[in-house]
């Protein structure tokens, strides 16, 4: 099986190196939106302890994170509904194995576009005054929300009938990053839009990196909450995505 997972993340990563255009387009447009908000909005908007550079770059990373796993998703459904897929299944190769090179891939790739974005984030003024343990800890949230996300993603590849319709559900899981704490404060949003925005699963965990990475206290056990959140999405994910792959090898 580990081989098969090897030739499966070889080739995935190939297919990345080929489209540069795309991996550079999906650093830098997180990376213009973030220099737009930093320079327009930065400084009307009110963010308490906040330099705002500071207040919006978790929510930057995430909107990186979520942008970044949707050319999984298209690549494992363009790879369900060409001939490929057609191939390795009359290959003795585990059914984890194709799916698993992709994740492999992608999580790499989102490693290094996060670095990038990062880099640009600091230059663009972001302060972050984390100790080490607390770079430890955001990183091992990056790598669990990374997970959980490329699953969702590559389970949409196999489910959905064409790449478009995994590219539509993909942007709208990017809006929700805009209806968080990742990009304003939601003490001014209306009763409704407030509760959905401070208890939808993308906010404890926006809440913990911004704690963490200015060095804050994370309160109202954000931090739990946001391993809870995306441990168990990353869990059902990886169950169902096998589950409905296996079902695709036996059609």
């Amino acid at each position: 099986m580990f081989n098969d997972i090897k030739t499966m993340f070889w080739r995935s990563w190939i297919n990345t190196l080929r489209m540069p255009e795309a991996v550079a387009m999906s650093v830098a447009i997180p990376a213009i939106l973030m220099l737009v908000f930093i320079n327009v909005f930065g400084g009307s908007m009110d963010v308490g302890a906040y330099n705002y550079a500071n207040f919006i770059v978790p929510g930057i990373l995430v909107n990186v994170l979520v942008q970044s796993s949707s050319s999984t998703g298209i690549g494992v459904n363009e790879d369900m509904t060409k001939g490929i897929f057609l191939r390795f299944r009359s290959m003795d190769i585990s059914s984890a194995a194709f799916l698993t090179g992709h994740v492999i891939a992608a999580f790499i790739k989102t490693i290094l576009t996060t670095t990038v974005t990062i880099g640009v984030a600091l230059l663009a003024g972001f302060r972050p005054t984390a100790g080490f343990g607390d770079w430890l800890v955001i990183l091992g949230l990056v790598v669990l929300f990374i997970f959980a996300i490329t699953w969702f993603s590559v389970w949409l590849g196999v489910v959905m009938p064409d790449a478009s319709s995994v590219s539509g559900i993909l942007a709208l899981m990017a809006i929700l990053v805009f209806l968080s704490p990742g990009m304003a404060p939601t003490e001014n949003m209306p009763r409704f839009l407030r509760y959905f925005a401070e208890n939808q699963p993308m906010a404890p965990f926006v809440n913990s990196l911004r704690a963490l990475m200015n060095n804050h206290e994370i309160t109202d056990n954000n931090l739990l909450l946001a391993i809870l959140w995306w441990g168990g999405i990353l869990v059902v994910m990886f169950v169902v995505t096998i589950l409905a792959y296996r079902k695709r090898l036996t059609i």
